[in-house]
């Protein structure tokens, strides 16, 4: 384990507690915030090698069993294979400068979701993962060079990529600085930088905080416990052109998850309505940058 006297991300020494669960199963059990540039991250932290055991097998872990997670994204991937190109960039946003045969990293690929929008469009498919169960379903469906581990140790060659999609990553690593400076290095110039991440700013997450606070009870963790750090809309930002990125867009979105499919996990009915909840606010963001 780590324990930062520090902010990572500012070197502050101003920090503050934020949120604290032991009860459920994760690496992780409490957080705290910079009170200087509002940065959350677990404190004290999982270091590498506790990551790195955790995340193997990772999709099949209980809660994404319960939702039958494989069978979800088959279903994604035979509804993609009808998408025109439009269709796609109307639908994912965040893929909207994505052109046709670009060469197109999936940092964190997990099962394959963004390599299905980016295969529909015939771009040159490059993906990292440390699940290597996950690894061997995305190579069942695409052609795809991989890479299993962390992103630094796939050395890939300077100004190599077009486009770079990293949803639901940067707020699982060690060093989210030192990722964006990996992907700004390997990154063509005028190449585009996707992050997709949650937004601890949501309102959810700030009322969440205020109810507890007025039942005088310290807030948990709502998000996810395997999280490291966990990004405010404001310092994702400002940390992506502390970089030397150029923000294209930045936006927030909710789930977008379907009732039906939804009550019909696998899961006790409070995680369900938990998972509701959520989908009404937006909880989750997108920022797009260009090198």
């Amino acid at each position: 384990m780590i324990l930062h006297r520090f902010c990572p991300l500012c070197h502050s020494k101003s920090l503050s507690a934020f949120s604290l669960d032991t009860k459920r199963l994760g690496p992780h059990i409490s957080r705290v915030k910079c009170n200087d540039c509002k940065i959350v991250f677990a404190n004290p932290m999982a270091d590498g090698t506790e990551l790195n055991e955790y995340y193997q097998l990772y999709y099949e872990k209980d809660h994404y069993e319960a939702m039958s997670y494989r069978n979800l994204i088959l279903d994604h991937f035979n509804r993609i294979k009808g998408l025109t190109q439009q269709e796609i960039k109307t639908e994912a946003k965040y893929l909207s400068n994505l052109r046709e045969g670009m060469k197109f990293l999936d940092v964190g690929c997990g099962l394959g979701l963004g390599l299905a929008y980016a295969n529909q469009m015939n771009c040159q498919l490059y993906a990292t993962e440390y699940d290597s169960g996950a690894l061997e379903f995305v190579k069942t469906y695409f052609k795809v060079e991989t890479h299993h581990g962390d992103l630094e140790g796939a050395q890939y060659p300077n100004d190599f990529f077009d486009f770079i999609h990293i949803s639901h990553v940067i707020e699982h690593v060690l060093d989210p600085r030192a990722y964006i400076q990996e992907m700004k290095r390997i990154l063509k110039p005028g190449g585009i930088l996707a992050i997709g991440t949650p937004d601890i700013s949501s309102k959810l997450y700030t009322w969440h905080r205020w109810f507890n606070f007025l039942r005088f009870r310290i807030p948990d963790v709502i998000d996810g416990l395997e999280h490291t750090f966990i990004f405010p809309k404001e310092r994702l930002r400002s940390l992506c052109e502390e970089e030397g990125l150029v923000v294209v867009n930045h936006y927030t979105h909710n789930l977008g998850e379907k009732f039906s499919r939804l009550m019909a996990y696998q899961m006790p009915l409070s995680k369900k309505i938990n998972r509701l909840i959520q989908n009404a606010f937006h909880v989750n963001q997108w920022i797009i940058c260009m090198k």
